[in-house]
């Protein structure tokens, strides 16, 4: 393995870094290497969030819905030349 050293860390990083691998009893490195692999992807979490809330509704109109709705917003696309003078 290699081994990385990071130069020009300041009193208040330190502090959080320290913090943060004692809340997870890791060890500096261990926590460390946590978030290097979190922040680049190579985790065991991807770096996004993965939604699933709304796949139900995405693509899910039939042929005569989606031609229904189109025809029912028309009106939307009409701009008023009296209101816009």
């Amino acid at each position: 393995m290699k081994t990385i050293t990071i130069r020009g860390i300041d009193p208040g990083l330190d502090r959080v870094i320290k913090s943060r691998a004692k809340q997870n009893s890791l060890s500096v490195n261990q926590w460390i290497l946590q978030a290097l692999k979190k922040v680049t992807g190579m985790g065991k979490e991807p770096v996004f969030k993965k939604y699933s809330d709304l796949d139900a509704m995405a693509g899910g109109w039939s042929k005569e819905e989606a031609k229904a709705f189109q025809k029912n917003t028309q009106i939307f696309e009409r701009i008023d030349e009296d209101v816009w003078k």
